[in-house]
């Protein structure tokens, strides 16, 4: 979708298109705990009734820091790196380089909020780094499929954004309803990206090239509803009827889908990317194997 987008649009562009129609898909659930329910009565204690408590606001004061951070490294910075990778690495790679992020998740979460690294996440590690060797490996060698370093780099330090961003709001959003972490930081960077993309004269591109403009707009219109606003409403949906851990599991199906989709596109993906590819899948598991 991203790669079909940049045919019409700039990296910039389509980043900002993508966020935008996806924070207006999400735009009622913004309205609905800062406008017509802001407030709830918590149920703090089980002797009195829960209309004796007081009213507190859902999204405190303090929150909203935290949901402008997660919006940016969650969201407004990864959507223009995956986009300006597209122009330079196959887009299997892109959704493969993406595995990453479980890794990403586990090391920040140590280094910066304290977790514990269990044995099971040490293996995890040590396979996401076989796998690395595997992917990059062959390119740093004469006659090896060549990997843009710079193009590499880019879904890499997305990933690493949303390792981040998933630490963030593991331990100081974790209080909030989950449409709140969903719709608040879409919001909040739709908002941003929409001044964006005005400054980038994009209306000249419905004028240069009206022969592929609308095509790639139904594209980054089918990304930003689906695979950024619907993906992440299913995706809350799962947590709250299953558990995290099982809603996680989607890390496993995005390499896989990415490579189908580059080789349906004639994507040239080498021996050692699969093999790289088994290992960072294996990796994912170790690392959200419990003990």
């Amino acid at each position: 979708m991203i790669k079909r987008g940049l045919e019409a649009f700039s990296p910039i562009q389509v980043a900002g298109l993508r966020l935008s129609m996806a924070g207006a898909f999400l735009l009622p659930w913004f309205l609905k705990y800062s406008v017509f329910k802001p407030y709830h009565k918590p149920f703090i204690n089980e002797h009195l009734h829960p209309d004796q408590h007081s009213k507190v606001l859902v999204v405190q004061p303090k929150d909203y820091f935290f949901l402008f951070v997660s919006g940016v490294i969650g969201n407004a910075i990864p959507a223009y790196l995956f986009a300006m990778a597209g122009q330079r690495i196959p887009s299997g790679l892109s959704g493969i380089l993406n595995a990453f992020t479980p890794m990403f998740t586990l090391l920040l979460g140590i280094w910066f909020f304290k977790d514990k690294l269990t044995k099971n996440g040490i293996w995890g590690v040590v396979a996401g780094l076989v796998g690395a060797f595997f992917l990059f490996g062959p390119s740093l060698f004469k006659g090896g499929f060549k990997i843009d370093p710079i193009g590499a780099c880019l879904p890499l330090m997305a990933a690493l954004m949303y390792g981040y961003n998933i630490n963030i709001i593991k331990h100081k959003l974790s209080h909030l309803p989950s449409m709140v972490k969903t719709a608040y930081p879409f919001v909040f960077i739709a908002v941003i990206y929409i001044f964006i993309i005005w400054k980038s004269d994009i209306a000249s591109v419905w004028v240069n090239k009206p022969e592929i403009v609308w095509s790639s707009f139904k594209y980054l219109l089918i990304l930003g509803f689906v695979g950024s606003a619907v993906s992440m409403v299913l995706f809350n949906y799962l947590i709250l009827h299953t558990s995290a851990l099982v809603a996680s599991t989607n890390t496993f199906v995005i390499p896989v889908t990415a490579v189908m989709w580059g080789l349906m596109d004639q994507e040239v993906l080498s021996w050692n990317i699969f093999i790289g590819l088994g290992f960072l899948l294996g990796a994912v598991y170790l690392i959200m194997r419990k003990e």
